[in-house]
């Protein structure tokens, strides 16, 4: 769409809203833009697209910010930087308007926002009528990314000495409740969609039917359907809304059909030909609801409901619970009942008040994951290492967007489990061959084609493709650097060392491969040197780049630049001592490092790769002195390093099993991940661990022991490859993850129902009574069997007794 770029930014503004609307009336739908990958989500929660409107009036705000301050806000780094990274022709000119002033940028800002307001109200409206979810949802990209723009602004306008009393408060608050309004009615619009079409059978709900539901060979068609539904509007939500928006709604639908659900499912009356139909659906539904819960929780306590802080976590639990007890009274076979409350006097532990232990509900259908059910208090420290790294895995993996502190926990918590998991199979692993043999399966992605800095989205900065050597690796290396990268950033010496553990206990037929690299001779041949050792030194490399700078600019010698080593050992993480320790216990008798010793080996081949990356003659002959640097000669200096770091060690300490409380004190993971992500480093590493899980996720489960028996171990992929596809919709339909609908019914699925009754559950004997009431045998008593006849008898006397609590 073209617009006018010059004049007055109000008739700029009232042309392009025409414009727009023109657009819509003549295809039905809004004209958007997409948002760098880089920026959606976040604290503000930016969205995936934005209305090609939004987008051309931020981008003139930022014009006219620029003229009124005469620098740029760096809410647009295309406008800010001048590197062209994402920026059209348009956008540059956009960016050179006259001077002017803040009162007269506030202004202008208040008033365009009004008027795109006032425009999105009228396409929310359109959307509504027509029930038109697209639109919708291109209207609710369009006022987040308007909503945060102004935030951005106002928050500068109130840090700025030049503009008191200005400010862009009403406009953000306006926007932000009409963020939030539409997403209550996108809510409400897919809660109508689901009870109206989506949970309503005439057929399978017709329980007083004498006749068996599709002769008794399935469950209701209902429970399919919503399964369906479900995970296809997970996939739209994460794919069209703002991700904390987008996790908002799918927990409000996921709450409120359940609400409708176990609300039908606990007073269904069936037939005795349909008695067996409720028990069968209840039985999908807790395993729907087991795949489904993962994507709204935040960890791995409030998934199996060791956490009351989210409430709508909470309420469904409480609603899978209540279906439980439902699933337990109506579909235990009488002849067990009988054994339990044949006599009045005998203790029943379902009626006993169920501890604070992991939800019931959740281990019956994780039973892979639970090889009992615990009947003492228990917490998530009582969790065996593999179950508790694989729950929040699957809670990471599950979420809209990335979320960097539950990553960085899940490397790290148990001794590093995840990460030495990792790293053992990442360094025993054949990049070239691996991959040579994966691309004969799968083409070429887009981004492995291109060769563009950027991906062209709006708000760009250049940071959402790799650089510098990472761009050359392969995806294997990349993930193994990594894994060492985090671990020695963030953790202690015993994480480091759980993490390296391959590499120091390697068998002698690899110690060519692995130890090589610590070889004096050696230093020069960076692209040969194992991951383990890249990713040291490239944490090295950056604090001693000034060394060698000042060592080039003052044309200083080799012992010069290594005492201005030894000066910056403070900037290191202490961690890099330590792992130089464990390497040098575990050095083999044949591997001769530079100086004697590993720490200078890490050293001298961060110096090369500086120099080597300055290009100079001058740092290029410094190199090659370095690698012929002669023990004896620079005895002195060698010395002066060693005895710096070690005092750094000594002096900062090691953070010892500081780490290990991320568990218990989630802020500490939120501390170390914000110190990851202020640097470029620390930030691709973990985009790059992040990216490997997705593509892995099911081989990872596989290792940690905690895949569903029925799917098969995949073997590793590569991460620079397309992800593996998602299920087909015929497999999504009839199967729920690895299980086929009905396993109850076919019998794939055996419950354990005397353990059930021997679980403290705090079912109250007046609401097993009623349950059971409902039962055909109890309310048909004359289509029974005399012995059958005998057992509703017993079981109705048993409760006689409770009569107080029942009546």
């Amino acid at each position: 769409m073209e617009v006018m770029e010059e004049g007055n930014l109000m008739d700029r503004v009232q042309i392009l809203l025409q414009r727009d609307l023109a657009y819509y009336e003549e295809h039905q739908k809004v004209l958007q833009e997409r948002l760098c990958s880089e920026v959606v989500g976040g604290q503000l929660d930016f969205p995936h697209h934005a209305s090609f409107a939004s987008v051309k009036l931020v981008s003139w705000w930022e014009g006219e910010f620029v003229a009124a301050f005469h620098k740029p806000s760096d809410f647009l780094p295309t406008v800010a930087e001048k590197s062209g990274a994402g920026t059209s022709d348009d956008e540059a000119e956009a960016a050179v308007v006259i001077t002017s002033v803040p009162e007269e940028f506030a202004r202008l800002t208040e008033s365009s926002a009004a008027q795109l307001l006032e425009h999105l109200h009228t396409l929310s409206q359109e959307a509504l009528d027509h029930a038109d979810l697209t639109v919708l949802t291109g209207t609710l990209g369009a006022a987040a990314l308007t909503r945060n723009a102004l935030w951005c602004y106002n928050e500068l306008l109130k840090r700025s000495s030049d503009t008191s009393g200005l400010s862009l408060h009403n406009s953000f608050k306006q926007f932000n409740e009409m963020v939030e309004a539409l997403a209550e009615r996108l809510l409400d619009l897919h809660n109508r969609l689901l009870s109206l079409y989506i949970l309503q059978d005439a057929d399978s709900l017709n329980w007083e039917h004498n006749q068996a539901f599709f002769e008794g060979q399935r469950g209701s068609f209902i429970i399919q359907m919503w399964w369906l539904y479900m995970q296809g509007t997970r996939e739209d939500l994460w794919n069209t809304v703002p991700p904390k928006t987008a996790q908002r709604v799918f927990a409000g639908m996921l709450n409120e059909s359940l609400t409708i659900l176990t609300v039908r499912y606990s007073q269904a009356t069936p037939s005795m030909s349909r008695g067996n139909l409720v028990v069968i659906d209840i039985s999908n539904l807790l395993l729907c609801v087991r795949h489904l819960l993962p994507a709204i929780c935040t960890n791995k306590a409030e998934l199996i409901g060791l956490s009351n802080q989210n409430k709508v976590v909470r309420d469904i639990h409480s609603k899978c619970h209540e279906l439980l007890c439902c699933l337990i009274t109506r579909g235990c076979p009488l002849a067990i009942l009988y054994k339990h409350f044949r006599k009045p006097g005998d203790p029943v532990p379902i009626f006993s008040e169920r501890p604070v232990t992991p939800a019931p509900w959740y281990m019956v259908v994780s039973s892979h994951c639970f090889t009992s059910l615990p009947k003492d208090k228990y917490t998530t420290k009582d969790l065996p290492d593999k179950t508790a790294v694989a729950l929040d895995l699957t809670v990471l993996m599950a979420q809209p967007e990335a979320s960097w502190p539950l990553l960085l926990k899940v490397l790290m918590m148990r001794k590093s489990l995840l990460s030495s998991l990792l790293f053992h199979h990442l360094i025993h692993t054949n990049p070239a061959k691996e991959e040579k043999s994966l691309r004969k399966e799968a083409p070429a992605t887009a981004e492995e084609k291109s060769n563009a800095k950027t991906c062209l989205g709006f708000l760009c900065a250049g940071n959402c493709r790799m650089k510098g050597k990472d761009r050359i690796e392969e995806p294997m290396t990349q993930t193994a650097c990594a894994v060492i990268h985090i671990a020695a950033m963030v953790g202690c010496i015993g994480d480091l060392g759980a993490v390296l553990q391959p590499v120091l206990e390697c068998p002698t037929s690899e110690i060519k491969t692995l130890w090589g690299c610590c070889d004096g001779r050696q230093v020069w041949d960076e692209h040969g040197h194992p991951a383990w050792f890249k990713a040291l030194t490239r944490i090295m490399a950056p604090s001693l780049e000034p060394a060698v700078k000042n060592a080039l600019q003052n044309k200083c010698s080799i012992k010069v630049l290594l005492h201005g080593v030894a000066q910056l050992a403070e900037c290191l993480p202490t961690t890099l001592y330590g792992a130089s320790q464990l390497l040098e216990d575990a050095l083999p008798a044949d591997v001769r490092p530079l100086g004697g010793s590993v720490l200078m080996q890490m050293v001298g081949a961060a110096l090369y790769s500086v120099m080597m990356d300055l290009g100079k003659d001058e740092a290029t002959a410094m190199a090659e002195a370095l690698c012929n640097m002669d023990k004896r000669k620079y005895h002195s200096q060698i010395k002066e390093i060693k005895h710096a770091f070690a005092t750094c060690f000594e002096e900062m300490g090691d953070k010892g099993d500081a780490f290990s409380t991320v568990e218990e004190v989630p802020y500490i993971a939120d501390i170390y991940v914000s110190h990851l992500l202020l640097t470029e480093s620390g930030k691709q590493a973990l985009k790059t661990i992040y990216k490997f899980l997705q593509h892995n996720m099911k081989w990872i489960l596989g290792q940690l022991g905690a895949l569903d028996p029925n799917e098969v171990v995949p073997p590793m992929r590569t991460p620079k490859l397309k992800p593996p596809d998602p299920p087909k919709l015929l497999h999504s339909m009839f199967n729920i993850g690895a299980h086929k609908f009905d396993e109850l019914l076919t019998g794939t699925w055996n419950l354990d129902w005397k353990g059930l009754l021997q679980t403290p559950l705090s079912l109250t004997p007046k609401k097993m009574w009623t349950q059971l009431t409902y039962r055909p045998e109890f309310r048909e008593p004359q289509y029974l069997n005399e012995h059958d006849k005998k057992v509703v008898e017993t079981i109705s006397k048993y409760f006689s007794h409770h009569h107080a609590q029942i009546s």
